[in-house]
């Protein structure tokens, strides 16, 4: 069995072949992939916390003896990538292949068994870090909502956002109450901006370009209401302190929610227009209508005409493109206490 073959039979875009034979090249974990039988899949999904339709879909579909051999093989690498990152404690990002146009659901899925078979792994991490039960849970019960996003956005079982999905595994993101918090440094790359070095100087050590700091994400669940995000910014210096004895004085955003146009269409008491008010804004952007559609409506596409207008930042987010603006995603920075 390899690549190539996996991704023939599989149907699988060929931009995967390179991703697989790199995975290809990584041992399995003695005893192969060690998901349980049938009767204890519904436990091994629990943490994830699936909505409804979605549990029994990924029930449905459970690996099992019919599973041909690529797909077997498949799962078998993905397991073997998760389970390398986490024996080298690697925390920073690794780009995973999104395979939600795949038409076979034991290809589209087989990363969500995977990081499934990978929990107790991920567990004996958090044991030596000491990890919060209520930390934990909410922490991966992040992955059943992005298999909720994904149906939302492409009308089907799996997980597009499987980079960000495997970030949790390899202990590189906490949710944290309404946040979640990416241990990082300081640095322009991609959205994510920063300033200069001559200008970060004049700011204090702590704001110096590659100094320690966490990225900041919102899930979308929720309002964001003041109190929430404050008790989740109290917290987060003082976990990492306790589990990882390690300090982030400061915290940054990288989101078109810092778009300083978003105060000409909403209200003065938004809880977005709030939110941003705790921000020092870094000056550069960048393009940011992709990412509008994606997280407000749940669209892999920027179509302002099919676009549901049903609350204020709908309208808004919409309404905005639909007479020719654009939005813009900005990076901001806080100090934590």
């Amino acid at each position: 069995m390899d690549a190539a073959a996996v991704v023939d039979r599989l149907g699988l875009d060929e931009s995967v072949r390179g991703w697989l034979e790199e995975a290809a090249a990584l041992p399995l974990p003695e005893g192969g992939v060690p998901l349980p039988g049938r009767a204890g899949a519904a436990a091994a999904l629990a943490p994830f916390a699936p909505a409804e339709r979605d549990a029994a879909e990924l029930l449905e579909a459970w690996p099992d003896p019919t599973w041909p051999l690529e797909a077997w093989w498949l799962l078998e690498r993905m397991y073997a990538r998760v389970a390398a990152d986490i024996a080298a404690d690697r925390r920073e990002w690794r780009a995973w292949p999104n395979l939600v146009a795949a038409e076979d659901v034991r290809a589209r899925c087989a990363v969500v068994y995977a990081l499934a078979a990978a929990v107790p792994l991920l567990d004996a991490v958090y044991d030596r870090h000491g990890i919060p039960p209520q930390v934990r849970s909410a922490t991966l019960g992040d992955i059943g909502r992005h298999i909720g996003h994904t149906r939302a956005m492409f009308g089907r079982l799996g997980l597009e956002t499987a980079t960000w999905a495997a970030l949790h595994f390899r202990a590189g993101l906490f949710e944290l109450g309404r946040l979640q918090y990416e241990p990082a440094t300081l640095f322009t790359a991609g959205a994510v901006t920063w300033y200069g070095p001559g200008e970060a100087a004049g700011l204090g050590p702590e704001l110096a370009e590659g100094a320690p700091a966490l990225r900041l994400h919102i899930p979308a669940d929720g309002p964001l209401d003041p109190p929430s995000v404050q008790r989740s910014l109290d917290a987060a210096r003082g976990f990492f302190r306790s589990c990882f004895a390690a300090d982030y004085p400061v915290a940054t955003c990288t989101s078109w929610l810092l778009d300083p146009q978003l105060a000409d269409h909403l209200p003065p008491s938004s809880n977005i227009l709030a939110f941003q008010r705790r921000f020092t804004l870094v000056e550069a952007d960048a393009p940011g209508d992709a990412d509008v559609f994606r997280f407000v409506f749940r669209m892999p596409e920027v179509d302002p005409e099919r676009a549901p207008t049903r609350t204020t930042l709908e309208r808004a987010a919409a309404g905005h493109v639909r007479s020719g603006g654009s939005w813009r995603v900005r990076t901001g920075w806080l100090r934590l206490a």
